[in-house]
């Protein structure tokens, strides 16, 4: 159906009631969406003290249409609203990121990957349209091929420094009630490279990812929508999803629980055992989501300086490795082989996604149609005596572009401007940042994600 009158009235009125609000500030500003935002950088230099102009109110389901199996929402409607309210269709959104506070506007500007993306590509790929709010105040629409597609494609990787999405219109995809998860386990490298290129290559996996441990312990994961699983699992408990899967051959479970099944613990970062056990026997489910875990990562990073600070230890003794590498599936074998041999996760797995993107974006020069082998880390690590700070991040960004790959940039990079304008087109971004925000007022990509000591 398209959007009802009166939706579409309050909506426009909420688009004028911003433009309004951008024109009075006559300066810099930035927006703020209203949710816990999952950009992690690590450090940074950069500072935006630019007047802040809320977006909360941006957060509706304009419109599902079945017919065009399409959903309007607008940019700050998080993926756990978009999903309920398109499951009730027997819909989801091509690509579904794990994490339910994740807007459709940031999936968008940032990379949003999850393990439908062999088939579907990136959360971008299922992108029909969408209303910009540009730096000057305007609004305008873009698709792949009115006049405003060289905006349409710079989108991807832009993370809101080309304007912010205000609406957009996304492709849906039929879903069933449950997924039922099967898991094999490998104890061979190139034997489960393999395996997980062949569950891409069948079509009655609806979903394919992986966790590694070590060269011998690697799990290859598939779903398979059903209309009905006996028993059905539960991602509230006391055992992790993804400690579950080192324990059983298979598991069925709620579609929308299996879509956010790393929700609850933001993957493997809230710890097991002691207190945490009484949290998850005791907690509600109101709590139990992955903006409990920035509020928790906040804790523990000032837990660790007050550590430092009071003990004169190390400033370095542990730090974040948060990232997404994606590398041509050709070389995923030297590059899960390197991060293995270098970096030591203690237990905690590293998470492989098999991704096919369906369009080669401006400013995330992947090849389309190719597949690519995206390696995920989501923990904080010990880090080595005598290393620099983040010198695993550093080790593995060098290794990934060594290897033709790319990186996502919602958590830091250190690579010099230089060599971040070669690997993400600089010149071209350059070009739209002079076309859609000719005065500067937002930010560049490289000052949101540069990190610094």
């Amino acid at each position: 159906m398209a959007i009802a009158a009166g939706d579409e009235g309050r909506y426009k009125r909420r688009v004028l009631d911003l433009q309004k609000r951008v024109a009075a500030i006559h300066r810099d500003f930035r927006l703020y969406r209203g949710t816990s935002s999952h950009l992690f950088p690590y450090e940074t230099r950069y500072r935006n003290r630019s007047p802040r102009i809320s977006m909360a109110e941006f957060n509706h389901i304009l419109a599902i249409d079945e017919s065009q199996n399409t959903v309007e929402v607008e940019g700050g409607a998080t993926y756990g609203n978009i999903a309920r309210a398109t499951l009730r269709h027997d819909l989801l959104p091509t690509i579904t990121p794990e994490l339910k506070d994740i807007t459709a506007g940031g999936a968008i500007v940032g990379i949003g990957i999850e393990s439908s993306c062999f088939r579907y590509g990136f959360v971008h790929d299922g992108l029909h349209e969408a209303d910009v709010l540009l730096a000057d105040g305007d609004v305008i629409t873009c698709t792949s091929t009115n006049e405003f597609k060289d905006l349409f494609k710079g989108l991807p990787n832009s993370y809101g420094t080309l304007g912010y999405v205000l609406r957009a219109k996304l492709q849906l995809v039929t879903a069933r009630p449950y997924v039922r998860v099967t898991v094999r386990r490998f104890t061979n490298l190139h034997s489960y490279i393999d395996a997980l290129r062949y569950d891409t290559e069948d079509p009655s996996n609806d979903f394919v990812e992986g966790l590694v441990y070590d060269t011998d312990e690697l799990y290859a994961i598939r779903g398979h929508f059903e209309d009905a699983v006996h028993p059905v699992g539960n991602i509230h408990g006391l055992t992790p999803y993804y400690k579950q899967l080192r324990d059983i051959g298979e598991i069925g479970l709620r579609t929308e629980d299996y879509v956010f099944r790393y929700d609850p613990d933001w993957f493997w970062n809230v710890p097991t055992g002691g207190m945490y056990t009484v949290f998850r026997l005791l907690a509600p489910r109101s709590v139990r989501h992955s903006s409990f875990y920035k509020r928790y990562s906040r804790w523990k990073a000032g837990l660790i300086r007050a550590r430092n600070f009071l003990w004169q230890s190390e400033p370095s003794v542990y730090e974040p490795l948060i990232q997404d590498w994606q590398v041509p599936w050709d070389r995923a074998l030297e590059f899960v082989e390197f991060a293995l041999n270098k970096i030591d996760l203690r237990g905690k797995p590293w998470a492989c996604v098999p991704i096919r993107p369906r369009q080669s974006p401006t400013l995330y020069p992947v090849a389309a149609g190719s597949l690519y082998f995206n390696l995920g880390c989501y923990c904080w690590m010990r880090s080595q005596a005598g290393t620099e700070r983040f010198d695993a991040t550093r080790l593995l960004d060098n290794k990934c572009f060594g290897l033709g790959g790319l990186k996502m940039l919602y958590s830091s990079t250190f690579i010099d401007e230089c060599e971040f304008q070669k690997r993400f087109n600089g010149d071209l971004y350059r070009a739209l940042k002079q076309k859609y925000d000719p005065n500067g007022r937002l930010p560049t990509v490289y000052q949101k994600v540069m990190a610094g000591e």
